[in-house]
């Protein structure tokens, strides 16, 4: 590029076009999970595009550790999302006849029967066709009794489509000098993954940045450009102004700084759009594209959401404060009671469980089991409330405050 400051003025059309001739392509987890909440046509779509790039494919070891470690969770959330859509659909029309009962009196009597027995009839039928209907997940496929399958129809197709194209990750010694660069950058706010400093605790919130790390060293190693394909919307990814978004510039900088290589990247929908254009034959993918689109807008709906009603904090939230206020390092804490002046008594939580904490009380929260580490209760401050990771309902917070008593006494 004839430009030194392509990262912040913009690849030219030139460039671009050589990217896609013999650019590696990798998906991030978030984009290959999104494939266990579509429906089953747009899923061979999804992996029908996989198909058509998979001599370029190659997966970061980071991210298929984060498929497995987080398919679970999707996958129970999306057979609980199934059942409680079904059940509403049911509660939907009983209401619906109920109404027609309640407001009988206001119709001519044989119009009243009428209605209702037509309502009765159709009420039967839709319900009996819902539960008739093959579900889009079904849970044998994925569970032997309570215990997750080490692979399913959707892994196993995504992985054989990869093959061995999937990288070998750092070793310990590697990992923790990631770790220690990630504290110092996300302190600076430094892209990729200062997001996940405030809502992901220990190692994990450094995700992102070995993901990064991975990608940098494969394009050095292969002397090849990077196409790298993320759902992910958080400004530690994206720049954006007004409705406009673009690739964070410092890590198109450092990407090339540090290998040599030019990378940009996509949310899966720029991608094929992208796709569509250059590659002759692309396949057919708008059902694809259409329901990621609505698997990406629901969420960030569920994540407006959550955060709105969540505004004010309350005992029973969990929420990460800072260690040390002056470094970025956070932990989660459970708010159980409310005092003066913004003040809240509370428990740190933790995932890892020990022969010292074996015996507290746990919540179930965010998809884990954690110990509620009762033996540390602390004074908290709103002003040092970093972000709401999760919220646990009443009963729990009861079962904590009762089991603490007994465990203490």
């Amino acid at each position: 590029m004839s430009s030194n400051f392509f990262a912040y003025s913009g690849y030219d059309h030139t460039d671009t076009d050589e990217l896609w001739i013999n650019a590696i392509i990798s998906l991030d987890t978030n984009t290959l999970l999104n494939t266990y909440k579509m429906t089953p046509d747009g899923r061979k779509q999804f992996l029908r595009v996989l198909q058509t790039f998979k001599e370029r494919l190659w997966m970061p070891y980071q991210i298929g550790k984060e498929f497995y470690s987080n398919r679970r969770l999707v996958i129970e959330t999306e057979l609980k999302a199934l059942g409680e859509t079904k059940q509403s659909l049911k509660n939907s029309i009983k209401t619906m006849a109920d109404g027609l009962e309640k407001s009988a009196i206001r119709f001519r009597p044989q119009l009243a029967n009428d209605l209702q027995k037509e309502l009765n009839y159709l009420k039967d039928k839709i319900s009996l066709m819902i539960d008739q209907c093959p579900d889009k997940m079904d849970r044998n496929e994925y569970f032997v009794g309570p215990t997750l399958k080490v692979d399913d129809p959707i892994s196993k197709e995504i992985f054989e489509i990869f093959g061995d194209k999937i990288g070998d990750g750092f070793n310990p010694r590697e990992l923790l000098e990631i770790y220690e660069e990630g504290a110092n950058r996300y302190n600076l706010s430094i892209p990729p993954g200062f997001k996940d400093a405030v809502n992901k605790e220990d190692y994990r919130k450094y995700g992102d940045l070995v993901i990064w790390k991975e990608l940098i060293r494969r394009a050095t190693e292969k002397k090849q450009p990077i196409i790298f394909i993320t759902d992910d919307s958080k400004p530690d990814w994206w720049e954006r102004h007004n409705q406009l978004k673009r690739p964070h510039p410092e890590l198109l900088d450092e990407f090339y700084r540090s290998s040599g290589q030019y990378v940009h990247i996509y949310s899966y929908n720029e991608f094929i759009d992208r796709a569509s254009v250059i590659i002759t034959n692309f396949p057919e993918s708008a059902k694809a594209v259409e329901e990621i689109m609505t698997i990406n807008e629901e969420e960030r709906e569920r994540l407006l959401e959550h955060k709105e009603m969540h505004t004010t904090p309350m005992p029973g939230d969990i929420y990460n404060i800072r260690r040390i206020p002056s470094e970025p390092d956070v932990i989660p804490v459970l708010l159980i009671n409310e005092l003066e002046n913004g003040l809240f008594h509370a428990f740190p939580i933790t995932s890892s469980r020990n022969l010292l904490n074996i015996k507290f009380p746990t919540i179930y929260c965010a998809g884990k089991l954690f110990a509620v580490l009762i033996d540390c209760k602390q004074l908290v401050h709103t002003e040092s409330l970093r972000a709401l990771y999760d919220r646990i309902d009443q009963q729990q917070l009861l079962n904590v405050l009762d089991n603490t008593s007994k465990v203490l006494d």
